[in-house]
């Protein structure tokens, strides 16, 4: 037990200052060590013994998704004047301001992963443009957080839809990273945002599963922690 809890001790050591947040404090949250019963030593040992695995583990994670690339590509499916046609064919008017009537996402190839292989976040995007002010500025923000404690972002990524026309429209849009080796398992929550002239008029959650093991069926599974 002594040996086990010195490695642990010697992973927290490696914590770099580049993190976005104290591990100090996430130890304290996700020490469980208060559930033992007084006096019971060697439960209150495990549990922070445990506590300082899970921080050891963000550290890793905090590292390897800071370092992680994320490319991004958009492309416009539509001009701004189908779209609007559409919008007046059931409003009657266009708004006045330009307004997002869609924002659809979806995570490719599905939520449930494997280390290295490659994860879209697509979104479909319709902007209508106003009467009064027609540039609409679209822009969509990434950001990934943490499996152990889902409050702490690791990442975050924000990208124009529409840099050169600032006019409305359908688009589709795409973030993509591979999750690196190395990368705890666990389920990493993933939130977009979609701006319009800098303002957050819509998110989504798109939280994928990374798993460490492929079947010889290709059937991805967890491995057991113990």
């Amino acid at each position: 037990m002594k040996s086990k809890i010195i490695i642990a001790i010697l992973s927290l050591s490696l914590i770099t200052p580049v993190q976005a947040f104290n591990l100090g404090d996430l130890k304290d949250n996700i020490d469980r060590s208060y559930k033992c019963k007084s006096g019971d030593q060697g439960c209150k040992n495990r549990e922070r013994l445990k506590a300082a695995a899970r921080v050891a583990a963000v550290a890793v994670a905090v590292t390897l998704i800071t370092k992680m690339i994320i490319k991004h590509r958009s492309e416009r499916i539509a001009k701004e004047e189908q779209v609007a046609e559409e919008y007046k064919a059931k409003n009657q008017n266009l708004p006045a301001e330009p307004v997002a009537t869609e924002y659809q996402t979806k995570t490719l190839p599905g939520n449930v992963v494997a280390p290295g292989q490659e994860v879209i976040i697509q979104s479909d995007i319709v902007v209508v443009p106003g009467t009064r002010q027609k540039t609409a500025l679209i822009e969509e923000r990434i950001a990934i957080y943490d499996n152990e404690d889902n409050t702490k972002e690791l990442k975050n990524f924000t990208k124009p839809v529409n840099e050169n026309t600032k006019a409305g429209g359908r688009y589709k849009n795409e973030f993509t990273f591979t999750l690196p080796e190395g990368l705890p398992q666990g389920v990493y929550p993933i939130k977009t945002e979609l701006l319009l002239n800098g303002e957050v008029v819509e998110t989504a959650n798109n939280d994928i599963q990374l798993v460490l093991q492929v079947d010889s069926r290709g059937n991805h599974q967890l491995v057991a922690m113990n």
